[in-house]
């Protein structure tokens, strides 16, 4: 020790040594409620669902046909004794059908009245949105598919649509399927 054993010159050795060597306390850092959704893909449209819209994802089911009914209704599937409509949502917004590959998959929605499958192209996972990162200027889209969105985010350079589940449930053509 430099300061030859005294007590109060230790102490100051001590502190002086502490305050070049601390970080201080964390900042406090400010935190935004992030929006959640599910991120999936009709054609080439990236759409995003509000999560608490969307209650499963499933692989493509075996399906029941049901005759009489318009082309994008795919049948009705036996999901652990329940039996759900699936529809083929491209189809629905007036695009081709969906050709089914290992990316399709079926989104199951719950609405009131209403439990339906959704055919898509692709799911893309659990998305998380800054709410900064809302857009309000967005491309054109087919006019088919514009009654259903809400808003649209940008994220890294990439478009997504929010596209509203309960505003396609409540649509009353989505709910005449019979020809």
């Amino acid at each position: 020790m430099s300061h030859h054993g005294h007590p109060l010159a230790l102490l100051r050795d001590i502190e002086q040594r502490s305050l070049r060597n601390t970080r201080g306390l964390p900042q406090r850092a400010e935190s935004r409620a992030l929006w959640h959704g599910i991120g999936f893909r009709i054609g080439d449209i990236t759409l995003v669902a509000p999560l608490t819209q969307v209650n499963e994802i499933l692989h493509y089911p075996k399906l029941t046909l049901v005759p009489g009914t318009l082309s994008w209704v795919k049948g009705l599937a036996n999901i652990r004794g329940t039996l759900l409509p699936v529809m083929d949502l491209r189809g629905y917004l007036g695009q081709s059908a969906v050709s089914l590959d290992a990316h399709s998959r079926i989104m199951v929605i719950q609405q009131e009245n209403l439990s339906a499958g959704l055919l898509v192209d692709e799911v893309l996972g659990l998305k998380h949105f800054d709410p900064q990162e809302a857009v309000t200027r967005v491309k054109k889209l087919n006019e088919a598919v514009r009654p259903y969105i809400q808003g649209a985010f940008l994220q890294a350079g990439q478009t997504w649509y929010v596209f509203n589940m309960a505003t396609l449930a409540e649509d009353p053509q989505f709910l005449q399927v019979a020809v």
